[in-house]
């Protein structure tokens, strides 16, 4: 049985094409000797500091997001980097990420960095004011997106030389970190539902070299943050987005399938 799915999955995998660069446009301008990086929700926060931060490491950066012409900083950073493409990309619609997938056919992701991710309202998410819409749209961001993007791209990750896809967020799902207090109910389940996911996703690669890990990128002063109703002691998103690159950096095949603190240590799942 294993063997049978390893097979589907490998084949999967050369439908996609990996052999250079097939598509038009921004892509033309990567340098092939260089690693490349696709980020989603890369118009502000942490997303816009990745996509900062490989970009001045020299990466080929794909950067994604929901409205482009509106995401002024991230403009700014293609105009100063040659290697910055940015991709107008809903991660719940599978005709965006459908299309981008087949304009980077044959584009090697070293890393696929799975970053969009919304928080939902709070008061929706609590005990007695359940809204279950606003669930569907927190799962639909957090763990459907997650999955349908390395689903997609799982051909163009293959043909990376660091075959890394890396989710960020998770320790909320865990009961290490969600049964510490109580509410924020969708939230802690997307994320339980994510890792759950992507711990599936690692054990159908592993015999692919691609390593699927969850990165948690600790308390950011970031939109997410604010919208956890969360007032104390939080780090910069440069700081953090630093930190989660040196970890992305540090990943080895035997950490797959874990959730991952920004500072090395692993959250029990």
């Amino acid at each position: 049985m294993r063997a049978f799915y390893t097979s589907v999955l490998l084949c999967l995998l050369s439908v996609s094409g990996c052999a250079g660069v097939t598509s038009a446009g921004e892509a033309a301008r990567f340098d092939p000797d260089q690693p490349t990086v696709l980020i989603t929700g890369s118009n502000r926060g942490l997303g816009l500091e990745f996509a900062r931060q490989y970009a001045a490491l020299g990466w080929n950066v794909i950067a994604t997001c929901r409205r482009p012409k509106a995401a002024a900083e991230l403009q700014m950073l293609a105009a100063q980097f040659d290697r910055v493409a940015i991709e107008e990309l809903d991660v719940t619609l599978d005709r965006d990420v459908q299309r981008v997938a087949e304009a980077y056919a044959g584009q090697p992701v070293d890393v696929l960095l799975n970053n969009a991710g919304i928080y939902g309202n709070l008061e929706k998410q609590t005990l007695g004011s359940f809204d279950y819409e606003e669930l569907k749209r927190v799962l639909d961001v957090n763990t459907i997106g997650s999955l349908r993007m390395s689903e997609a791209f799982l051909g163009n990750v293959q043909a990376g030389r660091q075959k890394k896809i890396v989710s960020l967020g998770g320790g909320m799902g865990t009961p290490t970190i969600g049964s510490m207090f109580g509410g924020h109910y969708f939230m802690k389940m997307s994320k339980a539902a994510h890792i759950s996911a992507m711990g599936t996703l690692q054990k159908d690669l592993e015999d692919t070299g691609i390593i699927v890990t969850m990165i948690s990128p600790g308390r950011v002063d970031t939109q997410m943050l604010k919208d956890s109703g969360y007032t104390g002691k939080s780090i910069s998103a440069e700081e953090s987005a630093t930190l989660v690159i040196e970890m992305i950096a540090k990943l080895k095949p035997e950490m797959g399938g874990r959730v991952i603190l920004y500072n090395g240590r692993t959250i029990p799942w």
